[in-house]
Formats: structure tokens, sequence, C-alpha cells
């Protein structure tokens, strides 16, 4: 091969393949829980070696740690109106599993593991509730940003891991509207 040439060889590119080992995670975690994923499913659907996740985030506890903490952004909740909060946090807790960043399904699928439940406390009080606190102000604020994670993973919880056969085929405009109220008054 001549210096004009271009290499034939495929490049590696680093920053996509540990981008497709996160979302791949992040789609294992959020459907069989921490125990129950192994680095090999994870690797397999993101199509890469099982090598790399050593290589790029050290073990399976901090592919973890790397694929909770890109879904816990509390920006994401803070960049909402004020005005129209509560419909906003619903609609977004309601999207469609593909367009959907919540990060709760992990979170209560990975509480049976102690390991994974500590990382997950100390990234939900880092990343989450002490900005919501903050966002809120010093008047309750912990205590809001407490009962946003209250409402929030009881609906996660009872529509996608324990789905309750009254919300079927979707919430009705009324339940919609109690839950927007009710993430709303943590507000107004």
């Amino acid at each position: 091969m001549s210096m004009a040439e271009p290499d034939p060889r495929p490049q590696r590119d680093a920053t996509r393949t540990r981008a497709a080992i996160l979302h791949a995670a992040q789609q294992a975690f959020s459907a069989k829980g921490y125990t129950d994923t192994g680095v090999r499913d994870i690797t397999a659907a993101a199509g890469v070696n099982p090598a790399l996740v050593s290589r790029y985030f050290g073990s399976k506890e901090k592919l973890y740690e790397a694929a909770l903490s890109q879904l816990l952004n509390a920006e994401l909740v803070l960049g909402f109106p004020r005005a129209r909060f509560g419909e906003a946090v619903v609609r977004m807790l309601l999207a469609p599993a593909p367009q959907q960043r919540n990060p709760l399904p992990m979170m209560l699928l990975a509480s049976a593991d102690p390991t994974a439940r500590a990382i997950t406390e100390r990234l939900l009080t880092e990343l989450f509730l002490e900005p919501m606190a903050r966002w809120y102000g010093p008047e309750r604020g912990a205590e809001k940003a407490a009962c946003f994670s209250l409402l929030a993973s009881g609906l996660t919880l009872y529509r996608q891991i324990y789905p309750l056969a009254a919300l079927e085929g979707g919430l009705s405009d009324e339940t919609r509207g109690w839950l927007a109220g009710a993430f709303q008054s943590l507000i107004d």
C-alpha cells in the first residue's frame, strides 16, 4: 500500500463504540435489570467485543454507573416551562419507549442488587434530587424533589414494571390531567 492510497481496513470509532455500548446497556438494564444482564448480552446487542466494556468502562458496575449517569439528567426536566411543567413531565414519562429517556425502569430493576442499588442512590441524589431541590428553592425544595421522584417512579413502576390492567391502552384524559396537576402542584 502506497502513501497515497487510503487504508482499506475499517477505522475504529471509539466515541461511536462507547455510545453503542452505553445505549445497549441502558436498554438491557431497563428491560432485564442489573442482576439478569450480562456484559455479553450488552456487547452482543451493541455488536462489539466484550473486552471493550473493560477497555471503556472497567467493569459492569462502572458501565451501569455511566449508563445511568447519562440518563439521570435533571436539566431535561428543569428546562420545562414552569407554567406547563406538569403537562411536560407527564408527556415525557408517557413517551413511547424509543423516544423515552427515562432512567426509572433501570433504577427500579437494579434495586435487588446491593452494588447497583448503592450506585443508583448516589447518582439519584447527586444528579437529580439535589439539582431539583435547588431548582424548587429553599422552602421545601428537598421535599418537593422527593415528591417528584415518588410520583414519577410510581407511574413508571405501574406502567412498565408491574402494569396495572386499569391503565392498559394508555391513560385517560382525566388521569393524565390528575398526574399533570400533581406534578404542577409542586411548583404552584
